[in-house]
């Protein structure tokens, strides 16, 4: 009897979702055979023909936007106001990748005889996450497909249905079968997909250790193209000048969101001194306010994490954070059952970050707040990370915020803006454990694609065109 995976709303264990088969080894191969099949049907159908059916994708993720959102809330626990945002950026990915995405695939003129083209890489996976078990997946989709190549898709085990309704919405806008093809399961099963010597890239959205063994993995397969988007321990830079209320807000959303699952959740706050103890005795007390409750209650901001075992897990950072050297501040109400939890604040007396509570992503919405003298120790002291994704300058400056640009070195830098805010038309991605310089965003259609470059000639000899010493033909 096939494995069974059994998807359990994080809000109520006994609130079943669905019940999906488990790919085993053969059920992988036949989805990579099913979608090497129909690859070079749907290469040569032409970008017009297959612009046609991405559309029809959008609008029937626009008609469909409140049923996407009620069971991504439902699924992984996310907030309905935050479902709602995700569900409503499926059909926005496609009309950014239509109207941006695609000029830079755009064939390259180069002058007389010289230009280049870009062609599909044929079949590729994507590999989805939980937090946004829709949108993040539907980014690397929606380009793979615009530039013709196949897809075969495995979703987080802690979203099966979300991923199946994706698969649903594509068939019923006309994508051909085999030309995306869907495989469920755990670890196992996206590595066994990975691996696969039929797939020519993977797709990933995910941890850095998830991500560190996929770029193990596949060492011996070099011709294999990996796209990988792994993990943030984010900075906020709240200079002295900044303007406190919005600082404080824009941190508390950013360690909030998405009950801090986010890749770009915000964890480490860098203050300068003359406004460090306000900016925390502010911050502590809307963290101790924001409600939490059921994912699905429309007044709700913070659901429950997806699964008992990220409680576990940042429960666990937390009991290190005196180890570390820190002072909670915040975390109110403190009796939560699992896998609801509340947003919490540390306070350490320096910039130095050497324990792992510090280092380490928590992904969960717990955040750090240090002091440092001026920018350019803040600066420092968020580079100071193994990781590169996002950052935010909190001035009313902006020679400041421009100050900061090409020093702090993460793939994302805000201006009085949290760090959970980006543009589906902005490359989106990050350095070091954050991923490995293939962003995502709006030029995730350039690792969809290989470029092939051209010296043309109409024919014809002329004897002048040979260098001294090459005899005529």
């Amino acid at each position: 009897m096939a494995d069974v995976l059994v998807s359990r709303a994080p809000a109520n264990p006994t609130d079943e979702i669905g019940r999906f088969a488990v790919a085993d080894a053969g059920a992988v191969d036949d989805a990579v055979t099913r979608a090497r099949r129909a690859f070079p049907k749907w290469r040569d159908r032409g970008l017009e023909a297959r612009v046609a059916v991405l559309r029809r994708f959008a609008a029937l993720a626009r008609e469909r936007s409140d049923e996407i959102a009620r069971l991504v809330a439902r699924e992984v626990g996310k907030a309905l106001w935050d479902a709602r945002g995700e569900a409503q950026l499926l059909a926005a990915k496609v009309d950014a990748t239509l109207a941006d995405g695609m000029r830079w695939v755009a064939p390259i003129e180069a002058g007389a005889g010289a230009r280049a083209t870009f062609h599909p890489r044929g079949v590729l996976a994507v590999l989805g996450p939980f937090n946004f078990p829709g949108h993040l997946p539907n980014g690397h989709i929606v380009p793979a497909l615009a530039t013709g190549n196949a897809v075969v898709f495995k979703p987080s085990e802690l979203a099966p249905a979300v991923g199946a309704l994706l698969a649903t919405l594509w068939r019923e806008a006309g994508l051909p079968d085999g030309v995306l093809e869907l495989v469920q399961g755990g670890a196992e099963v996206g590595r066994r997909l990975a691996l696969h010597p039929g797939v020519d890239g993977v797709l990933f959205t995910g941890s850095w250790a998830a991500g560190r063994a996929l770029a193990e993995a596949t060492l011996d397969q070099p011709g294999k193209l990996l796209a990988l988007e792994m993990g943030g321990k984010n900075a906020m830079l709240v200079c002295a000048d900044a303007h406190l209320e919005l600082a404080v807000a824009e941190a508390a959303l950013s360690i909030c969101a998405t009950t801090g699952q986010r890749c770009s959740s915000l964890s480490r706050i860098f203050v300068e001194a003359p406004l460090a103890g306000e900016f925390s005795e502010r911050l502590a007390r809307v963290l101790a306010g924001v409600r939490i409750g059921a994912p699905l209650d429309a007044s709700v901001f913070m659901g429950p994490l997806v699964s008992r075992a990220a409680h576990e897990k940042v429960m666990r950072y937390r009991a290190l954070a005196v180890e570390a050297g820190g002072t909670r501040v915040a975390t109110a109400p403190l009796e939560l059952p699992p896998p609801w939890l509340a947003p919490g604040l540390v306070r350490f007396p320096t910039a130095k970050q050497d324990h792992a509570y510090q280092r380490d992503e928590i992904f969960g919405p717990e955040a750090a707040l240090y002091p440092v003298a001026d920018l350019d120790d803040a600066i420092a002291a968020a580079n100071d990370a193994d990781y590169g994704l996002a950052a935010s300058v909190m001035t009313r400056d902006r020679a400041r915020y421009e100050y900061c640009i090409g020093r702090v070195r993460t793939g994302i830098l805000n201006w009085n803006r949290g760090t959970i805010g980006a543009s589906g038309r902005l490359p989106f991605g990050g350095s070091g454990r954050s991923g490995n310089d293939r962003p995502a965003g709006i030029l995730s259609t350039l690792y969809c694609a290989v470029p092939q470059s051209h010296l043309e000639h109409a024919g014809g000899f002329d004897a002048a065109s040979l260098p001294p010493g090459m005899p005529q033909p």
